[in-house]
């Protein structure tokens, strides 16, 4: 008697190695309308800088970037010095100045308010996209990130507010202090308490720098308000660490690769449009242009539009590839099947058959059947 031998016909490979789709993010990020929403949203930002930098002057310098206000268009660079061992939380608070104080808060809701247009409804495309494999227009993406406008917002302000909080203790300590040498013995005494309060606060932080991103993810694809997102953001951070430090690997490398694609057709566009002029109006003629006082800022205007396409690349991917980074999570730690995705109430996935139709076809009106009952 033979034996029954197995053929194997075909490996599902995403199914064993779930985690390649967020390859998938990487040709996500060259959609024209996700390349579109993250170029409106660098400009936005780079208004905010502008109009930031002309509010505050030289307290700019004062007032620390949040990680959070940087990571979109810098994303791969972050991420590259946090795996090389550098810290990439140095300088997240503000100098203790009014100042910085003031510089601080203006970036950080310019940046969240930012990121929650834009940035929510490029999360809500990728979501998606890995989701149903269903095209999410322009249209449908930014209607839902402006109905969800104050979940996004509001999601990462929470945790700061409670770290104010806790700084409100540290500031007191500090005053007490200030009274002299005597006054920081006996505060001294009960410094474990500012002990605490320290570790506290770096345990909001850190889990809040690490994954704000899928609080992005957890609105746009359960399109929950933001004490659901927030309590899945620092669950699925604390729970799999290690799941999530491999899916960021993983983001590093397909984003790497998206870099190199977006520079190289940046950097050929602008040495193109370098050759064309020179080759027409010369090296003395270009020069002169460019120092001119009215057509050398609209010439290095169009010369930074081209430029800006490669952070925009980084924004959209940013968000792109952290929808999908959600979905993998949700999947680990609460065992759901990554095209669960909650669609907008106004689109139905199917349309219901109609159910005023006899067996042959034809509608039936009411007319019809009261024809019908009175002939029975």
């Amino acid at each position: 008697m033979s034996e029954e031998r197995g053929l194997l016909r075909g490996i599902s490979w995403h199914e064993c190695f779930p985690w390649l789709i967020l390859f998938r993010a990487t040709l996500i990020g060259f959609y024209l309308r996700v390349l579109l929403l993250a170029y409106l949203g660098v400009c936005v930002l780079a208004l905010g800088n502008w109009l930031g930098a002309g509010l505050f002057g030289s307290w700019v310098g004062d007032g620390a970037g949040p990680v959070l206000a940087v990571s979109p268009t810098n994303f791969l660079h972050i991420l590259r010095d946090g795996l090389s061992g550098k810290n990439p939380f140095q300088g997240i608070f503000p100098n203790p100045t009014v100042g910085g104080l003031l510089v601080f808060l203006f970036f950080s809701l310019w940046y969240i308010a930012t990121f929650a247009i834009f940035g929510g409804a490029i999360s809500r495309i990728a979501a998606m996209e890995f989701a149903v494999n269903d095209r999410c227009g322009l249209k449908s993406a930014l209607g839902h990130s402006l109905r969800k406008f104050i979940s996004y917002f509001l999601s990462p302000i929470f945790p700061m507010i409670g770290v104010t909080m806790l700084m409100v203790i540290l500031l007191l300590f500090g005053l007490i202090n200030w009274i002299g040498p005597w006054a920081a013995v006996i505060t001294g005494i009960f410094g474990f308490i500012a002990v605490l309060v320290s570790l506290g606060i770096a345990m909001l932080v850190v889990p809040l720098i690490l994954g704000w991103p899928l609080m992005w993810g957890a609105i746009s694809t359960e399109c929950s308000d933001h004490f659901d997102a927030l309590s899945r953001c620092y669950a699925y951070v604390t729970q799999r660490p290690f799941h999530y430090l491999w899916y960021l690997i993983v983001a590093f490398v397909g984003g790497s690769v998206g870099y190199f694609a977006v520079g190289l057709l940046v950097g050929t566009s602008l040495e193109a449009l370098s050759t064309g002029l020179h080759w027409g109006q010369g090296l003395e003629q270009t020069e002169a242009i460019l120092t001119h006082d009215v057509a050398g800022p609209i010439w290095r205007f169009w010369y930074t539009v081209i430029e800006r396409l490669v952070p925009a690349y980084s924004f959209g991917y940013f968000f792109a590839v952290f929808a999908g980074i959600y979905l993998l999570l949700r999947r680990d730690v609460d065992q759901a099947e990554i095209d669960e995705i909650v669609l907008d109430e106004d689109r139905p996935r199917f349309a219901m058959p109609a159910l005023n139709k006899d067996l042959g076809g034809e509608e039936s009106t009411p007319e019809s059947e009261s024809s019908e009952d009175e002939t029975n």
